[in-house]
Order: C-alpha cells, then sequence, then structure tokens
C-alpha cells in the first residue's frame, strides 16, 4: 500500500484476516454507519439507455449515494441495483493499485460484479506526483469521451495503464508517453482525449478534488484504498492496499451481514 503520510491505518475491521499479510499489502478497519438516509439520486444519462452496449457492465449516471459518493464524471461497473458498492480509489504510478488491478480486480468482476451482488465505483487519487494528476485527468477525459457510446472502452484504457506502468515518477506517464497508451487502445480517441483535458481542465480538475476529498473525509491516506457499502443497511467497510481476494469476499459476507 502507498501510504501518503506513511502511517499504519487502523486495524478494526478483519483484523484477524489481515493480520497475517505483509505490512506492505495493506490493512483494514470500520466505518461507522452511514446517518444519511436520504438518497438523492437523479436519472441516469444516456449511457444507460437505447445507446448503452446491452452486454456492458459499466455505465454512466448523475446520481450520489447514500454514502455521499457523487457518481457523476465517474465509472460505474456492474448492476445499477447492486447491494453493495464498492468505492475503488487509485493512483495509476501506484505499484500496488497494479496489483490489484493485475492479480484481483477481475475476480471480484466475475464473481460478485457480473453476478449483480456489487458495483465498483472507480474514483481518482493521485498523490505519488505531478504525473498522478496528469493520468487521473486523462482518467476522467477518456471516461467522458467513451462513457455514452463504448463504456467498455475504459475498463480496458484502465488496465492498459497499470499494464504500461513504469517506475514512480520516472517520466513513464508524462502526458505525451500517456497520450501514446491511449491511442493504443481499442475504442478511445486520443486526440478527443487530448482536447478534453485542455478544454474542460477546471472540470476535470473538480472532479478529482471530489474524489479526493471523499477519500479524506473517510480516513484514506494510500492507495488502493476501497470502502465496501451496504447500500440497504447503510454499515460500511474499510480495505486499504493489495490485499488477496480471498480478503474480499470475507469483507463482501461481513458487511452484508452486519
Amino acid at each position: 500500500m502507498r501510504d501518503v503520510n506513511g502511517s499504519k491505518s487502523r486495524r478494526l475491521f478483519l483484523e484477524t484476516v489481515t493480520g497475517s499479510l505483509s505490512a506492505i499489502a495493506g490493512c483494514t478497519s470500520i466505518l461507522p454507519s452511514s446517518s444519511n438516509d436520504s438518497e438523492t439520486e437523479g436519472n441516469t444519462t444516456s449511457s444507460h439507455s437505447s445507446n448503452r452496449n446491452s452486454t456492458s457492465l459499466l455505465y454512466a449516471t448523475e446520481k450520489t449515494t447514500k454514502f455521499g459518493i457523487d457518481l457523476q464524471g465517474n465509472p460505474v461497473i456492474g448492476a445499477a441495483d447492486a447491494p453493495l458498492d464498492m468505492y475503488y480509489w487509485s493512483d495509476y504510478q501506484c505499484p500496488f493499485c497494479q496489483k490489484f488491478d493485475q492479480n484481483t480486480s477481475d475476480k471480484i468482476l466475475n464473481n460478485y460484479v457480473k453476478s449483480g451482488d456489487v458495483r465498483i465505483v472507480v474514483l481518482e487519487k493521485p498523490y505519488i506526483g505531478q504525473a498522478s494528476e496528469t493520468a487521473a485527468q486523462m482518467a476522467k477525459c477518456v471516461w467522458q469521451k467513451v462513457r455514452n457510446e463504448n463504456p467498455d472502452a475504459f475498463k480496458r484504457w484502465h488496465s492498459t495503464m497499470f499494464d504500461k506502468q513504469g517506475k514512480e515518477n520516472s517520466g513513464w506517464a508524462q502526458r505525451s508517453n500517456l497520450l501514446e497508451i491511449t491511442d493504443s487502445v481499442q475504442g478511445v480517441d486520443a486526440t478527443a482525449v487530448a482536447s478534453c483535458m485542455k478544454k474542460n481542465k477546471k472540470a476535470v480538475r473538480a472532479s478529482i478534488d471530489d474524489d479526493i476529498k471523499a477519500s479524506e473525509t473517510n480516513g484514506i491516506r494510500g492507495t488502493p484504498a476501497f470502502i465496501i457499502f451496504d447500500r440497504e443497511s447503510t454499515k460500511a467497510g474499510k480495505i486499504v492496499g493489495a490485499q488477496p481476494y480471498s480478503l474480499f469476499k470475507k469483507a463482501f459476507r461481513k458487511v452484508d451481514n452486519a
């Protein structure tokens, strides 16, 4: 796990599971029940209508969850009525985020998201360096450009970025190289993405700031980090680090049965 302050997170939730894991894998903790019982959700955008790929797990929405996560501008993966939300913060320069994406992400998608039990909200938390900010801005613009007609292209782009990840702050994530990688991803127009980053910089920055604020409000200092939220009971649990798939399974079960 990458931690902004280099400090350890509290081990209050699933402690018996994480106790045998190495320190670099991260830790987990419990979050208090949400007191917000009102859902301020609006209508989904056109990507959730006839223009949406009927087989796609990704969709766009302008809703805000009971947990207070603003979904506008963020990819949502999974059924809109899934009982559990998993909010996922990452930094494209973070090696532990790469580890999660390559080792665990698809298992969660195949076993929990496709079944309609969990939906994932992809959020940005750039902090390792300026290049992290550039990558986060690009992620927002990629989603903006593909969300209506080809939302699955975002997942391809997201995974490709981690596959191509270089050493932190080594220059691999500079704008020109990221655009070159983007150009290789099927369904993503790198020129349109570059234009978005230039013309919509203020709005993109505001969306990233919202993601960062949500992480800080919930005591998240590093990446990858996850909050699992039961949308009915408003109970939530936090997982930090590139933890094994088995821990996510236990966390889903514990939050769902809380």
